[in-house]
């Protein structure tokens, strides 16, 4: 009874520390609200650009690296495909389970701890030697790794409004691109150089150092902090935090506020009621995901492939063909950002018209990578830089569309949702071109990526008018 009790108490300490702290008990003055603001809203997307770019540092090490562990251990591609379908659908699973407990958790310690792990799977990758094991290790580095975004975007959508999310959460969006770079930069020169399995115990350093970093930084809500709400006019420095209704807010998305258990398990019925109806039972989140499916196949089935098409058919080096796919993310950097500020500038927070534009350009930049003549370096980085430029749009303001939807409360759930449909296209994207390739030839899996990128333009258009909710300001 007593190891019993005390479990009960260790378990009841673990809550209370992933609990989302409760609004300050004194407000910021509402002369020092807009210094202050921008102090934290500054920190709180730097602090999460770079969390989530090193998180990337840790599951896109292995593309690379691929060609030499096959070497070394005697792996076909066939494993590999089976590596990159596992992890993929074990991290959209996680997605979406991080984004169910992401709306009544604090972002702080989720992302930490689910950065920390990751980097520990790492480690262990780097000193595997069989199939099995390396195989276990990277499905589990998927699990961990899905608690990164859905925390991530319950802290956007409680700092920054809808109407300047398309430009902030573009800003944020390149910390994929730019964590994926220096990863495939990185790996290339370790691989040439040292030998892969410094491709992962590197990263995994980083990755321990940077989720001591985020536990620092990184902070809840703006209530948090004795800060208004980012809907009212805190610009102004005339609006100060409304303590009282700060605390029912956090009562009615939590459920452990000082009312009565009665009171508590219907406040958490109003949240999944809201949930309910503003994802489950919306078809325009249902499109997204559908659309976010074709974009995720196009997306990692260039990524996870493209570094053993050009070693295998470009015969590039490793660390060309590293730089060559990492084009392939700098040019996306500057195409989510530019879609981003489309969105926001030209469709009024309507995300859907420049997603059916960038993804009918990835389809036709798909064709010229695939017919690009051999030999001609310059012109595959361009193709391949076109479809990064064209992917990134999409794969970002999905997720931004589906968190606009749902509102800021229940913004974790719908991007954790929105992302296990994403991760679902690695039963495409991994071992579905690892088939084609062997039973058709590359021919085969470019006329699957191109396909699908169709497909995933023609998702967005019934969406074509979708905008954010604005009701609860």
């Amino acid at each position: 009874m007593a190891s019993l009790a005390e479990s009960r108490e260790m378990f009841s300490r673990l809550k209370q520390i992933f609990a989302p702290p409760p609004p300050a008990e004194v407000a910021v003055p509402a002369s020092e609200v807009p210094s202050t603001y921008r102090y934290w809203r500054n920190r709180q997307l730097l602090s999460t650009y770079i969390g989530y770019a090193v998180f990337y540092t840790l599951r896109k090490n292995i593309p690379v690296a691929a060609p030499f562990i096959s070497s070394d251990l005697n792996l076909s591609k066939g494993a590999f495909g089976l590596f990159y379908t596992f992890h993929d659908l074990t991290y959209g699973f996680a997605k979406y389970v991080a984004g169910l407990i992401g709306d009544r958790t604090n972002p702080r310690y989720l992302i930490s701890l689910g950065l920390f792990l990751a980097a520990l799977c790492n480690f262990g990758f780097s000193m595997g030697n069989s199939m099995l094991f390396l195989g276990i290790l990277w499905v589990l580095n998927g699990f961990f790794q899905g608690f990164g975004f859905p925390p991530t975007a319950r802290i956007l959508s409680y700092w920054f409004r809808p109407r300047e999310r398309g430009l902030k959460w573009g800003l944020f969006n390149t910390s994929h691109q730019t964590g994926t770079f220096l990863i495939l930069a990185l790996t290339g020169y370790l691989c040439d150089h040292y030998n892969w399995r410094a491709c992962f115990w590197v990263p995994a350093i980083l990755g321990v150092a940077t989720s001591l970093f985020l536990v620092n930084r990184l902070r809840d809500t703006p209530a948090s902090l004795g800060l208004p709400l980012v809907e009212r006019d805190w610009e102004s420095g005339r609006v100060e935090l409304d303590v009282k209704a700060a605390r029912a807010e956090r009562s009615s998305t939590l459920a452990d506020g000082p009312n009565s258990q009665e009171v508590a398990e219907e406040d958490e019925e109003s949240l999944s009621s809201l949930t309910a109806r503003r994802v489950y039972r919306n078809p325009a989140i249902w499109l997204a995901c559908l659309a976010n499916f074709f974009v995720y196949t196009v997306r990692y089935g260039i990524l996870n492939w493209a570094p053993t098409y050009l070693y295998e058919v470009k015969h590039c080096s490793a660390l060309a063909g590293g730089l060559m796919t990492g084009s392939f993310e700098l040019a996306g950097l500057v195409g989510s950002l530019f879609a981003g500020w489309v969105s926001d500038r030209y469709f009024n927070g309507r995300r859907a018209p420049a997603s059916v534009l960038w993804m009918s350009l990835c389809a036709v930049f798909i064709v010229l990578f695939w017919k690009a003549p051999e030999g001609n370096l310059w012109w595959g980085t361009f193709c391949i830089a076109g479809i990064g430029f064209t992917i990134y749009g999409p794969q970002f303001l999905g997720g931004l569309m589906s968190a606009d939807l749902a509102g800021k409360r229940a913004a974790a759930t719908a991007v954790g949702f929105h992302g296990f449909f994403g991760y679902l296209s690695g039963i495409l994207s991994g071992y579905g071109v690892s088939s084609l390739v062997e039973s058709y030839g590359w021919d085969g899996a470019f006329s699957m990526l191109t396909l699908a990128a169709v497909l995933g333009g023609a998702a967005f258009i019934p969406i074509w008018n979708a905008r954010p909710v604005e009701d609860d300001e």
